[in-house]
């Protein structure tokens, strides 16, 4: 059982609020993407921050694994959840959302704010998926191409992903993982 590689794709605010419409989720959404599965009747345990945590740790020391690819997920845990975190200390703008763990994959879903003086905030999600095996892997890919087949408009326009840039610079270097420095919808 080989595992493939864990991904970072960024979502733009419009897609977010049009999916939100298009899967009927309400007005207020906390957690777009775990909403999203549920209406897709996704078979998953909800993970709070800790169990998403605690999920990945278990994930980073399975076997089978390559040990850079164990490496990487234990770092994406410190990463991500500890309060001297790479993003905590860089991004103090960066909040988790939810996570999901499936037969797949683990899917966590984080909410980056931008702030811009004298204009409006942009918001990001970002969405990480760490693929428990290769088959988990496209699973899991097909699952995301469903949600954005479905909301009929592109995730990230050429335009946010340039908005995006303060984020991608805070997270380069200090992040190892495929999609942190380049659009991944563009080959999904």
């Amino acid at each position: 059982m080989s595992m493939s590689e864990p991904f970072v794709l960024y979502v733009g605010k419009r897609f977010v609020d049009k999916a939100s419409k298009t899967f009927g989720l309400g007005l207020i959404v906390r957690k777009p993407l775990v909403d999203i599965l549920k209406k897709m009747d996704v078979k998953f345990k909800e993970l709070d921050r800790d169990e998403a945590k605690a999920a990945l740790e278990r994930l980073g020391e399975s076997k089978g694994i390559t040990v850079s690819t164990a490496q990487l997920i234990k770092g994406l845990a410190l990463a991500f959840f500890l309060p001297t975190g790479i993003f905590l200390a860089t991004l103090k703008k960066v909040f988790y959302r939810s996570g999901a763990e499936t037969e797949d994959s683990i899917i966590v879903e984080f909410l980056a704010e931008i702030p811009r003086a004298f204009r409006p905030t942009i918001f990001y999600d970002i969405w990480l998926v760490v693929p428990k095996t290769e088959k988990g892997e496209a699973n899991t890919k097909q699952i995301i191409k469903t949600i954005v087949e479905k909301t009929g408009v592109p995730p990230l326009t050429e335009e946010e992903w340039e908005n995006a840039k303060p984020i991608i610079e805070k997270l380069k270097g200090k992040l190892e993982v495929k999609g942190v420095t380049e659009n991944l919808w563009k080959n999904l």
